[in-house]
């Protein structure tokens, strides 16, 4: 990267909303290295972190934010529900999740004219079903589910917020993000690699669903991780980014990859089954997809620094 990010982060106020997930993690993790105040908010008691301050808050209170809001100068929200199959099932709980913290941010905002600069994780599945690759910001977004359109809900206020001067804010279209996880939450083993990975390791069969023939666009976590920590260094109008590879591997690749590592490194076999599709499953699971980083990259300085073969060597390492 090209900025200079120990003179940016400086005696900066981070607050990282769900900073006990999975990305969450890892971007405190490596925050922890800049001369910055940390805080992680969190709806339960977390394990201490040094030099890392908590606070429980309920992130749908307006009051939560106007304390957040009152000392930050850099806000990473990435609260809010994750799961598509919740948002299907309980629509109510997961737009209040989702959309309610972003309103009361900007209200807090507002109230105690503060702009702090603030990073969104969004998902790069709020374009649909999609026949353009790659897929740039320019497309308009086609979301397919309700989890997609709350999160394209909550980037369109972050935008009207930020037409409006209230804050300086980038939201982050996330492709499929892999990795060994830090997380002491729910998300020890986030994303189908690392689920695949450990499954791989047990010998057996992995069904690659529809034959595994669709595209996905896979990235590292620590790649991830560096585009949150340069986002909110730029001042330029756009609000959307996405955050790819801007490769496009099939599912069944994929796993053969991580098979071959697996059996490379532990001498375990497994066998991948073609595998019809669940009758529930969602449409978006059915997509190809491959993103444009080229905003990334020429906005941020930005690059790939873990290509797919070497993320899928050390998610191995870390399962062994």
């Amino acid at each position: 990267m090209d900025y200079n990010l120990s003179a940016f982060y400086d005696e900066k106020v981070v607050v990282v909303t769900g900073g006990s997930g999975y990305i969450g993690s890892a971007l405190i993790n490596k925050l922890q290295k800049y001369n910055c105040k940390i805080t992680r908010t969190s709806r339960t008691t977390l394990n201490p972190i040094d030099g890392v301050q908590d606070k429980i808050l309920d992130l749908t209170s307006k009051e939560s934010w106007v304390e957040i809001v009152s000392t930050a100068d850099i806000i990473f929200h990435l609260a809010g529900n994750t799961s598509i199959a919740f948002a299907e099932e309980n629509i109510d709980d997961s737009l209040l999740s989702n959309l309610l913290p972003i309103v009361n941010l900007v209200y807090a905002s507002k109230k105690l004219k503060r702009s702090p600069r603030v990073v969104y994780a969004s998902t790069a599945t709020v374009y649909g079903m999609t026949d353009l690759h790659p897929v740039a910001e320019e497309v308009v977004p086609r979301p397919v589910s309700i989890y997609d359109l709350h999160k394209l809900y909550v980037e369109q206020h972050l935008t009207m917020a930020s037409n409006q001067g209230f804050l300086s804010v980038k939201s982050l279209r996330l492709a499929n993000v892999y990795g060994p996880s830090l997380s002491e939450s729910g998300s020890k083993d986030r994303g189908i690699l690392s689920k695949i990975t450990k499954a791989c390791m047990q010998g057996g069969t992995i069904n690659a669903y529809g034959g595994g023939d669709y595209l996905r666009d896979y990235i590292y976590i620590d790649d991830v991780v560096d585009a949150f920590l340069c986002a909110c260094i730029s001042d330029t109008a756009d609000t959307v980014i996405n955050v790819a590879s801007g490769v496009g591997t099939t599912v069944k690749e994929v796993f053969k990859m991580i098979s071959d590592e697996v059996a490379k490194n532990k001498g375990v076999h497994c066998n991948i089954k073609d595998t019809d599709w669940p009758e529930n499953i969602n449409i978006i699971e059915k997509r190809n997809f491959i993103a444009s980083n080229n905003k990334l990259k020429s906005m941020l300085g930005w690059k790939v620094n873990v290509p797919l073969k070497t993320g899928i060597q050390k998610l191995v390492q870390h399962y062994s």
